[in-house]
């Protein structure tokens, strides 16, 4: 009987390490679930071990070797679940996925992945080496998979659950592309005339000794700062620019960002659709694949997307652990719909959470579907009317000293 070493998380929170006998690594997995235990690693302990200098560059190459493209590991997924279904072996799979796979560098990681397996690690060990590819989500759900036996399931969930999240990203993606580009055009148009255009204006007026108004010397200063300080004032910008980066990297920066996303107009509502879709369909992947509630709330919140909608998952798994009902957690929440904790609600007394949670998520990626398309139509005139309104306001500022004059030649012809 293979002996597997281990290393597990109780309910508590202490972490433990050891070696325990079993006929199988789902075996193993199954018994510390029943304890309640989360299974951080396990491996085949008589398992060979890589040669120091070769272990050392396997380990810089899954670091640094970055994530793959979305639709190459949708693409793995699928073919792999199609392959499996039709009765092949998993090492073979993986021999003719990683040689046909046009991806090299992916190519080479499904080779190791098969390497790994051979060498009696679990599918889901193998993957989880290279976290930059495979999700914590996606490691866990082939785990699940793994230990009921229904891999193939798992697989067809997680390729759908990949192309939908892909659709979500790329559609919030394009509502906020519009009217950034606009805005972008705008502050760039803005400049110009600013650095090229009003000092021709500034001449002239020097030259007929013609009193500026308030908004014309304000246009008159940038200019001046624009022209005379372009280096203090390209570096103060940046100063400005990198202070905001920095701030958006700690982690009180990325609360305070996530909070201002889901508020912005117009575009806030679209984000917080899309990112309880994206929670709700996690959650029914991981649940339908066998996973336990609070683990699945764990991975879950590890990949909701926002931190304000991961603080509050957190707060529902603890309500959970300590015997609240998820809908009632989520409820006192208040980051989840009516229509969120109405559906769970429905779900944990009928016993299909999973199927309805995966409702919500079909609800939501329809309403991101629908907002999208609403304000595709409203934006574009809101984004002609700034961008005039910015250009006319400057056009304006730079002609109130003709129009003044043309009032104080009329006045004195009286």
């Amino acid at each position: 009987m293979p002996i597997f070493e281990y290393e597990i998380v109780d309910s508590a929170g202490a972490i433990g390490r050891g070696r325990q006998q079993a006929e199988d690594s789902a075996e193993l997995l199954q018994q510390f679930r029943n304890r309640g235990q989360l299974v951080v690693s396990l491996r085949a302990a008589d398992a060979p071990r890589a040669a120091p200098l070769r272990q050392v560059l396997q380990q810089s190459f899954r670091r640094l070797g970055g994530g793959v493209r979305l639709a190459t590991l949708v693409l793995f997924t699928g073919q792999l679940a199609a392959m499996l279904e039709a009765g092949l072996h998993l090492v073979r799979i993986l021999t003719a996925l990683g040689r046909e796979s046009s991806d090299r560098r992916f190519g080479k990681i499904v080779e190791d992945v098969r390497d790994s397996l051979s060498a009696g690690n679990s599918f889901a060990d193998s993957l989880r080496q290279y976290p930059a590819v495979f999700s914590n989500l996606y490691v866990a759900a082939v785990r699940a998979g793994e230990a009921s036996g229904a891999l193939v399931v798992v697989l067809n969930s997680l390729t759908t659950h990949l192309e939908k999240a892909e659709q979500l990203r790329r559609k919030v993606k394009g509502a906020l592309a519009y009217p950034i580009t606009v805005l972008a055009t705008a502050l760039t148009i803005v400049v110009a005339m600013i650095v090229y255009i009003v000092p021709i204006f500034e001449g002239v007026y020097a030259k007929a000794n013609a009193t500026l108004p308030a908004p014309t010397l304000v246009l008159v200063g940038l200019s001046r700062l624009f022209r005379e300080s372009a280096l203090v004032t390209g570096l103060g910008l940046g100063l400005v620019v990198a202070a905001v980066v920095m701030a958006a990297r700690t982690e009180r920066g990325r609360d305070v960002l996530d909070a201002l996303k889901l508020r912005i107009p117009l575009f806030g509502p679209v984000i917080r659709k899309a990112v309880l879709a994206r929670t709700c369909r996690t959650l029914s992947l991981l649940l339908q694949s066998g996973l336990p509630l609070l683990e699945a709330l764990d991975i879950t919140t590890h990949v909701a997307g926002n931190r304000t909608i991961a603080r509050a998952l957190v707060a529902v798994e603890r309500g959970v652990r300590n015997g609240g009902t998820l809908a009632e957690m989520m409820q006192q929440t208040g980051a989840f719909t009516a229509l969120v904790t109405q559906l769970v609600a429905s779900g944990e007394e009928s016993g299909a959470l999973a199927a309805l949670l995966g409702k919500a998520a079909v609800y939501y990626e329809a309403q991101v579907d629908a907002t999208v398309a609403a304000l595709s139509t409203l934006v574009e005139p809101i984004m002609i009317l700034v961008l005039g309104g910015i250009a006319g306001s400057v056009i304006f500022a730079l002609y109130m000293p003709i129009f003044n004059l043309g009032q104080a030649m009329r006045g004195a012809i009286k």
